[in-house]
């Protein structure tokens, strides 16, 4: 047995024996998220798990306040000439990375290129810019080739992915080569030494850090490290998360499943949030490359196949008040909710999805299903999927596999025999989802694009149109057109729109409203 597996074997001894380690516990804060760490690179994956446990280690030049108003964070502030095309961003002073070395100017410009290769909206803000450098150590200019009003909202967005700052020697990687060594200027570092995936990820409170004077106030403001150590616990078994979480053993689940709710009620030790910000709604996305789904017919037969009310009645139960039946791809509740062209996602029909099928000469080509067993919520809706794609006529290859594995292979192109793929299930949320500009599903890339790679120079035209204009009449009319087009092109089916209920110690109190899970300001209770 190797160093690391007797490693990881100790550790996970530990948890099951009480999560007994030599910090006091009243100096520790212990997580439990939706999957394991497995990468420190929030630029080179867009999985929530890494961006969630990124925002402890980096920190961005602007981010979003609780108004979903863009801050200065990095940033001491920023001037743009009165041409609107020159934006001169500066830094605050005293800025240091883990390792010591000064947070410079070019550093945040070698991050945000890095960035740009890979965020759908720094794609956009980088093909209408003519430069962007470091003028000196603490002033970098961004120069536009055209007036652009989503520049601020790209550089302060807080969701994958989140144009994070570390040091250039770093951001010299190319997006599709991650980075292995974690080092931010955030409000905690990554302890390298006692990091085992699969098991733990441990932070330790970063003593240099200078938080902003600004009350926090959701990505943005003062970052205030109230506790010593973070610890990230990998717990597979959602039950085993629960009794932890109920025992006192570790202090926050990100999810719990619906059918496990009952078991906090009369607890002293831990309570239910609902969190209708940390919401996302279930989406099944479609790879557009490999067989069946590159045929527009077969993908029309998977929308008349599925319908979302069993989905979220499988995961929720009778906790009804954690879903809403929901195809709006802009997220029901939002500025651009609409129910244009939703008949057959909304709707099953067995025989049109057969019909369909037949049209499209399908012979039997199996559709690879990856059974994610470590998040009960995509577990519960594999379980879900596979029935109804069989009734349809579908011949399904399910796999029992777990998230940070699905993860790591829908970034593959490759055919599914050589560790390519057909459908997986994500969650996007509505910080994510409500904007076209951030919304993966409308921006009909093709392979510049988000997993799935559908393309549509109609959806890129209209996309390009919404950033030019300050109408709202016609952003929701450019909108409503968006979605039309998207449901026609398939990137993926909406099957509901779900809160998260997040388990929460008892004894804990700071937590910050937003979107994204943060863990600065949060202490234990005196």
């Amino acid at each position: 047995m190797t160093l690391k597996s007797l490693a990881s074997a100790a550790l996970a001894a530990s948890l099951m024996l009480g999560c007994t380690f030599s910090a006091a516990a009243q100096d520790v804060l212990r997580l439990r998220m939706n999957g394991d760490i497995n990468s420190v690179d929030p630029i080179a994956t867009t999985n929530f798990t890494i961006r969630n446990s990124a925002y402890l280690i980096y920190d961005t030049l602007f981010s979003l306040d609780a108004d979903f108003q863009v801050q200065p964070q990095m940033a001491e502030g920023v001037t743009l000439s009165d041409d609107n095309l020159t934006y001169t961003i500066t830094l605050r002073e005293g800025l240091t990375f883990h390792d010591g070395a000064p947070v410079t100017a070019a550093d945040a410009v070698a991050s945000l290129q890095r960035w740009g290769k890979v965020d759908g909206l720094g794609k956009i803000l980088f093909s209408k810019a003519e430069s962007l450098t470091a003028t000196d150590d603490r002033t970098l200019v961004l120069q536009m080739k055209e007036p652009w009003g989503q520049v601020l909202p790209a550089l302060g967005k807080i969701s994958s992915n989140v144009p994070f700052i570390m040091p250039a020697r770093l951001a010299a990687n190319e997006p599709t080569v991650p980075v292995t060594e974690a080092i931010g200027s955030g409000p905690f570092r990554m302890i390298a030494e006692e990091w085992v995936p699969g098991s733990v990820a441990v932070y330790e409170k970063f003593e240099e850090y200078v938080p902003r004077s600004e009350p926090a106030s959701m990505a943005a403001g003062g970052k205030i490290a109230n506790f010593d150590r973070i610890e990230i616990r990998y717990i597979p078994d959602s039950s085993q998360a629960v009794d932890a979480l109920l025992n006192g053993e570790i202090d926050w689940i990100e999810d719990v499943a619906a059918d496990m709710i009952p078991l906090f009620e009369g607890s002293d030790t831990a309570y239910i949030f609902a969190n209708p910000q940390g919401g996302n709604s279930l989406q099944l996305v479609v790879n557009h490359l490999n067989p069946p789904f590159d045929n527009p017919k077969v993908r029309e037969a998977l929308q008349w196949a599925l319908e979302p009310t069993p989905f979220m009645q499988a995961i929720f139960g009778d906790q009804t008040q954690l879903y809403q039946i929901c195809a709006a791809i802009f997220f029901c509740g939002s500025p651009f909710e609409s129910t244009v062209n939703t008949d057959r996602i909304l709707t099953r029909d067995v025989e049109k999805a057969k019909a369909l099928l037949a049209e499209a000469g399908y012979e039997g080509t199996p559709v690879l299903l990856p059974h994610v067993t470590d998040i009960p919520f995509h577990d519960h809706a594999y379980s879900v999927l596979k029935p109804m794609l069989e009734e349809a006529g579908f011949v399904v290859d399910e796999q029992m596999t777990d998230w940070a594995s699905v993860s790591t292979r829908r970034a593959s192109r490759e055919p599914v025999a050589n560790g390519g793929w057909n459908l997986f299930f994500t969650g996007w949320g509505y910080v994510d989802q409500s904007n076209p500009m951030t919304n993966v599903y409308v921006a009909g890339a093709g392979l510049d694009g988000w997993f799935g790679w559908a393309d549509s120079a109609e959806l890129r035209d209209l996309r390009a149109r919404f950033a030019e204009t300050s109408d709202p009449a016609e952003q929701k009319a450019l909108a409503e057109t968006m979605q039309s087009v998207a449901y026609d092109l398939v990137p993926f089916v909406p099957l509901g729109q779900a809160a998260l209920a997040q388990g929460v110690a008892s004894n804990l109190e700071g937590f910050i409203e937003s979107p994204v899970p943060f863990f600065w300001n949060v202490k234990r209770k005196q």
